[in-house]
């Protein structure tokens, strides 16, 4: 399976050169959104229920630009200098929303979290402390818990099911802390019938977590948690195992350019 999210070592594109071209951008999010629909039939939900990030970690902010053009609003980056430099790059588009998706050191919250993106990967209680430094009530951080879902799967973060429940309990106290939901990152394996029963046990555990938060929240009982399950090479099974986001980067952008270092 592609993995727009993996941590590999982290990396960035010169911005000034590396574009995609406006009818190949096209017919890739074209084909993103009829696989999308494809996958929901037979199900009560709709290609519009389902938020598209688009992954664009090593892809240059006049790529961005492109697909913006063509609709897109929500894009995620995985390495903080990278995020930063593309902020304020596209600070012009102002209905742009970011998304934070990879591995986040504690100590380079500060980079990013004047753009406050919604941040995926909560994935441990230090991190969670760090972010209370910045969390203010009338302007709430918005997170996702990241959840283990393979726990042989040492390559990927994730919090084991009692430090998600501790977890969930301490954001429950903080007022300017919003929990919106769980991310997960697959395994890369081939095998579709242990994928979906790993997916159905990530959005098992994330519903049950979601029911136990929004009792002690009563604004949250009437919304739906944000599932972030799926890339370009399983969204089909994701988002037939509950997912409503999904971050693509392969199957939009095309492969991530020639980069230079960056943290």
């Amino acid at each position: 399976m592609p993995s727009d999210n993996g941590y590999h070592s982290p990396m960035i594109s010169d911005s000034s050169t590396t574009s995609v071209d406006i009818s190949a951008a096209k017919e890739r999010l074209t084909a993103i959104r009829s696989r999308i629909a494809t996958a929901l039939m037979g199900s009560q939900r709709k290609l519009e229920d389902v938020t598209i990030i688009a992954v664009s970690k090593g892809h240059s902010t006049q790529a961005i630009r492109q697909f913006y053009n063509l609709g897109l609003r929500d894009f995620g980056e995985s390495y903080a200098q990278e995020f930063a430099k593309k902020a304020e790059e596209l600070a012009d588009l102002k209905d742009l929303r970011w998304h934070f998706i990879g591995h986040l050191q504690s100590n380079k919250v500060r980079k990013i979290i004047s753009w406050k993106p919604i941040i995926h990967a909560l994935d441990r209680q230090s991190l969670l402390e760090e972010l209370c430094k910045y969390a203010h009530p009338a302007d709430p951080l918005r997170v996702l818990l990241q959840l283990q879902i393979d726990s042989a799967d040492v390559n990927k973060s994730g919090c084991a099911r009692p430090e998600a429940d501790e977890l969930c309990q301490r954001i429950a106290s903080i007022p300017g802390i919003h929990l919106e939901g769980f991310m997960g990152i697959g395994p890369d394996i081939d095998d579709h019938e242990k994928l979906k029963w790993l997916y159905e046990g990530f959005s098992s555990t994330a519903h049950y977590l979601w029911e136990q938060y929004s009792l002690r929240d009563p604004s949250r009982r009437t919304r739906e948690a944000k599932i972030s399950l799926g890339m370009s090479g399983d969204l089909e099974i994701a988002l037939r195992c509950g997912s409503n986001i999904v971050r693509i980067g392969t199957a939009l952008f095309g492969p991530r350019p020639g980069r230079s270092q960056a943290t």
